[in-house]
Order: structure tokens, then sequence, then C-alpha cells
């Protein structure tokens, strides 16, 4: 099973950091933290506490905004 773990799961990539995301969408932070107020922005995901992406989620919103706003 090329591309799986022993366990048969596909590797994914490290969560992403708001700073990391706000960079890549070149969006302020404070932006960012509106959205998730908002519910608004890319899908996140809270981990002991604190807010956290998943690259792959992130890139797919961004496809989703292109195609309805493009």
């Amino acid at each position: 099973m090329s591309g799986t773990t022993e366990h048969g799961i596909a590797p994914v990539e490290p969560l992403w950091r708001a700073r990391e995301v706000s960079e890549f969408l070149n969006v302020s932070q404070a932006t960012l933290s509106r959205w998730r107020r908002e519910r608004v922005g890319p899908p996140f995901l809270q981990v002991g506490g604190v807010s956290r992406y998943n690259p792959a989620a992130v890139r797919a919103w961004v496809c989703d905004q292109e195609a309805a706003h493009g």
C-alpha cells in the first residue's frame, strides 16, 4: 500500500497555526479571528483550546471561494 502508514492511514500534513493561514491567505490574523467568530472563513478545529487548520481544507476552501466568486 504505497502512500499509507503501517496502520493503513494516509499521512497528512502538520496542522497550520493561524499565523500560517493568515500568511497563506494574505489577510491579517485579526481578520482570520473575525472569520472564525463569524464562521465564514476556512474550516478550523480546536486542539487544546487553540485553533488549528488542515492545510488541505484551507486550500479546498480557497478553491470553493474562487468557484463561488471567481
